[in-house]
Parts: C-alpha cells; structure tokens; sequence
C-alpha cells in the first residue's frame, strides 16, 4: 500500500523493518539468523540546541515526526549495552540460556543438561537396552540446516531426524484447535459479502481498525501463536523447546517495543515494553552521551536531559489518543478471503469482483461485530493455515 494509506510516515517501515526486544541479543548468536537492521536512534534536530525542552524524545524510525512538527533525523549513538536491561548469559554460558554446561537434545527438541542419569533415562524411554544399536554421527550445522530445523519446529514431531537425516518428517495428525476463549470484547464490525450458494465470504468491507488487528499478526512472534493453543498443545515440537528448564529467565519474557501498542491489538494479553535513557548533552550541544544512567553530574557546559521513546504512530500537534493504529481512521479497505488488504476505490471493487468472476445477484451482505474471542482465534488459525496450507 501508498504510504499515504497510513497514519504517519514512519508506520509502514515499523511493519516492513519489525523491531524487537531481543535485537541485541539476536546479534550475539554465532549463527544470526535475523535480517534486521541493528536499531538506530533518531531525535528532533532542536534536540541539541539549548533551548531544546520539549524535543527530548528519541525513535528508532527516520520518519517519526516530533511534537513541533519537524521530522526525527538526526541520529545518536545508543550503545548496545545500554540498549537492554541486562545481557542474557555471558560470553561463556551463550545467549540464552542460564547455565554452563553441554546439553542433550531430543528428536522432538526436548533440552536438558547432559548427564549419565539423563542419557540413560532418554534410552529407556526409546526401548534402547544398550548401546549396541547406537551410531555416532558428526553433524556441521549451517544456515540450510537451521533454517530447515526452523520449518520442522512446527511442522514435525522428529525434527532432528528430518533436519539431518533428511527423512520425511513425522507429522501428527491435525485437529481442531481452539485457543482459550478471553473476555468478550468487541472490537471492531466488518460488512462481509458472501456467496449464497455456499456462504463463503468473499471479502471485507472494513476502516482501519479491523486492518490494525491483522497487520498486528506480522509484530507477534511465532511462540504466541502456539501458546494459544487449548490445552497447552503445541504444533511439532516446538512446545518442548518453550518450556525447556535450560532457558535463562529473561528469554522467556514475550515483549514487544511499546511502540507496537495498538487501540485494538493488545488482545492477546501481550506485553509492551518501553525504555528511557539519560543523556549528557556536551561539547558545545554538538555531541551527547546516551546511557540507561548517567553516574555524574553534569558539569559546566553539559545538559543532562531524560530521553523518552517517541511513539510514531502520533501525528505531531494531536494527542496522544489519536493516531495510535497504523492506518488512517477515515479510510475504507477491502480485505479478501487470503488476506489481500487493499484501500477501497470503486476501480479496486469491481476488479476484485471480476477477478472473482461473482455476479452481483450471488452476492449477500452481513455486518458481522468482531470481538477479542473471534480476533484470537483468528490469529491462531492465521499461524497454523500458513504452516499447514491443506489444513
């Protein structure tokens, strides 16, 4: 879509270039399988005059714009030990996980530290007696081979034998799920249309509320979408390395930058985290130091300012309730049965509906109330349609 489609400048590229929590972590891995950016720092270009109250807000987007209206580029450097609360491990232990050791990890991902009694235990529970059916293998593990892992994580339940011994994966057998059902709570309505030979909807008609929830699948990870799950049932094995006793106490912390944060998109019960930084503003108001706290005082000549995180969905001049979804409020969209998102004009109507090759007369409209036990569900079946297509 037209970034002219979105409420600011800066709310697509927060969807096209996602931020998260655990950035800095991710860089850290000896195989880093992330494409994104490392995150940059930008403020108002008054922020380093003198007079410059009112400008200490910082983005991690280019196009934010600041409360007096001009744009956010002028960029500081935040060092990457300021960036989190604490590092996750230590360059002995590794990133995260919380203890020293060599580990044992199952076919089906389970992960223990290695020990005698451990090992005998996974044996057993396989029906092996002794080590006289037993072959050791020597593995190199790059970026195919963990990028497969990835895809077996969900989609097998022997995801080690289908990463390395490239047999066919062991799939369960797919049921069904239904994820908890929260409060009912409604959040937006939708004028579906649908065919009446077999009441399949066809499209959408909604405003930018409803596309704010869907554009909002994109920010989550993948762990929400299985703990959604009834029942605690997970897809593949993917479960068994969510709840591993090896993981340190940080990485299991499902948080969001806090400029995610949507009107309608907290609903399902994530958590947002936001972080503010002091700065030494020195030199004349020319450079600064950025730190989570700075240990002195400032001195003749320096300004200590509190750097606050700027949420870019705001426009500049409105309050801070308006324009906290990524879409503008007044425009229409039409959103096909695959999830197609387009803004609505008449050429877009009439396109899709050639496309679909739907007479006018096969045609029914509903206005449907969608509320938070629907847009959950619909999250969860979002997830598992996409890693199982036939499903």
């Amino acid at each position: 879509m037209d970034i002219g489609h979105f409420e600011t400048e800066a709310c697509k590229s927060m969807l096209t270039d996602l931020r998260s929590t655990k950035d800095v972590h991710r860089k850290r891995l000896k195989m880093n399988m992330s494409s994104t950016n490392p995150s940059k720092f930008f403020v108002c270009p008054s922020f380093f005059k003198s007079d410059s109250y009112g400008h200490s807000a910082y983005s991690n987007f280019k196009y934010t714009r600041c409360s007096c209206g001009a744009l956010m580029i002028s960029q500081i450097q935040v060092p990457e030990e300021e960036q989190v609360e604490k590092l996750i491990g230590n360059n002995e232990d590794g990133v995260f996980i919380n203890c020293r050791s060599s580990f044992i990890v199952t076919d089906d991902l389970k992960v223990t530290s290695n020990s005698f009694g451990v090992l005998m235990k996974v044996l057993n529970d396989r029906g092996y007696a002794g080590f006289s059916d037993l072959q050791e293998t020597l593995i190199d593990v790059g970026f195919e081979e963990v990028r497969t892992l990835l895809g077996c994580l969900f989609t097998s339940e022997a995801a080690l034998t289908c990463t390395f011994l490239k047999k066919t994966c062991m799939t369960r057998n797919l049921r069904m799920l239904s994820p908890p059902a929260p409060k009912n709570v409604k959040v937006c309505s939708v004028e579906v249309y649908a065919r009446k030979l077999d009441r399949e909807i066809l499209y959408a008609e909604c405003n930018g509320d409803f596309v704010d929830s869907l554009l909002s699948f994109l920010v989550h990870p993948l762990e929400l979408a299985c703990s959604l799950a009834n029942d605690n049932t997970m897809l593949g094995c993917v479960g068994n390395l969510c709840t591993s006793p090896c993981r340190g106490a940080a990485s299991k912390s499902l948080l969001l930058p806090s400029f995610y944060s949507c009107s309608n998109n907290n609903l399902l019960d994530y958590g947002y985290q936001s972080t503010t930084y002091e700065c030494l503003i020195c030199n004349s108001y020319s450079s600064c130091k950025v730190a989570r706290s700075i240990s002195r005082l400032p001195i003749a000549g320096e300004k200590a300012v509190s750097l606050y995180p700027s949420n870019p969905k705001i426009k500049s001049g409105t309050s801070s309730g308006y324009g906290i979804g990524f879409m503008k409020k007044n425009t229409k969209f039409i959103v096909s049965n695959d999830l197609t998102i387009t803004p609505m004009n008449t050429s877009s109507t009439i396109g899709l509906l050639k496309k679909l090759q739907v007479d006018i007369s096969d045609l029914e409209k509903y206005q449907i109330n969608i509320s938070k036990v629907e847009v959950t569900f619909f999250y969860f079946l979002f997830f598992v349609i996409s890693i199982f297509p036939q499903f």
